[in-house]
C-alpha cells in the first residue's frame, strides 16, 4: 500500500523537472534445493484452499456514477467495482497486472461486474499520465491505462519521464503536438484533480489502490482470491 501525501495543484499544470522514481528490485533466486520444494499434495491443497472474504474498512449507502466516469463492462452488471488508483503506484500496477486480468475474464466479460476506474494521482507524474489517458479519448482510455501500468517500471523511472510518457502516447496513436497540448490543458488537469479530491472527501480514500465493491471499501487492493470471495458472495 502506498500512503498518500497531500499536495496542492492550482492554476496551470507545472511542467518543470520531475524527480524520477527509483526503486530497488531484489534478485529472484535461480533455484531451490529439493528439500524446500513443495510436494504435489501441498500444491494442490494450496490451490483449492478456501479464502475468506476480507472485511471492508468502511461502508457507504450509495456510490453514484457520473457521466464523466470511465466504465468497463455492462451497465446492468449487478456488482460495481470502483477502483481508485495512481499511475505511479507500484501496488496499483501489481493489481492491474496480477488481479484485474482474471477479474475481466471471470466477471466483467461475463456481465457480472462493471469496473469504474477513478484517478487518484499521488504526484505530478501520475497526474500527467492520467491527463494523457483522458486526452486519448474514451475508446482508447483503458488501453492507455493498461499500457501505463504494464510499463510503469520503465517510464516512471526514466531520467526524463515525460519524454518516456510521450513515446507511449505516440505508440498509442497520439501525435507529439496533441501530447504537448494535452499536458498543458488546465481543464483536463482540473478534472483529474477534482476526482482525487472527491475520492478523499466522499469516501475517505487514503491509500492506493483502494476498491469499493457495491459500497464496501477495501483499502490497499485485494488479491484475486480475496476479490472472488467478496464478489461471489454478492452474486449468490
Amino acid at each position: 500500500m502506498r500512503n498518500i501525501w497531500v499536495y496542492v495543484v492550482g492554476g496551470m499544470v507545472a511542467i518543470g523537472a520531475i524527480v524520477s522514481i527509483k526503486g530497488v528490485i531484489g534478485d529472484n533466486e535461480s533455484s531451490q534445493s529439493a528439500a524446500r520444494k513443495p510436494t504435489a499434495t501441498a500444491t494442490a491443497n494450496a490451490a483449492t484452499a478456501k479464502v475468506e472474504a476480507p472485511k471492508p474498512d468502511a461502508s457507504f449507502d450509495k456510490v453514484e456514477l457520473t457521466k464523466d466516469d470511465f466504465v468497463l463492462g455492462k451497465e446492468a452488471a449487478p456488482v460495481t467495482l470502483v477502483e481508485y488508483a495512481s499511475l505511479t503506484c507500484p501496488h496499483c500496477a501489481q493489481f492491474h497486472q496480477n488481479t484485474l486480468p482474471a477479474v475481466k475474464k471471470e466477471y466483467i466479460e461475463t456481465g457480472k461486474v462493471k469496473l469504474v476506474y477513478r484517478d487518484f494521482p499521488l504526484d505530478q507524474l501520475a497526474l500527467s499520465g492520467s491527463m494523457i489517458a483522458r486526452c486519448a479519448g474514451r475508446d482508447r482510455y483503458f488501453a492507455f491505462i493498461d499500457v501505463m501500468f504494464a510499463q510503469q517500471a520503465t517510464w516512471a523511472r526514466d531520467t526524463n519521464p515525460l519524454a518516456a510518457l510521450s513515446r507511449i502516447a505516440r505508440l498509442g496513436g497520439m501525435s507529439q503536438a496533441k501530447f504537448d497540448e494535452c499536458i498543458k490543458d488546465k481543464k483536463v488537469a482540473d478534472a483529474v484533480v477534482q476526482q482525487r479530491l472527491d475520492g478523499d472527501k466522499k469516501f475517505g480514500i487514503n491509500a492506493t489502490p483502494t476498491v469499493i465493491i457495491n459500497g464496501k471499501r477495501y483499502s490497499g487492493g485485494l488479491t484475486i482470491e480475496q476479490l472472488r470471495a467478496v464478489v461471489d458472495q454478492l452474486l449468490k
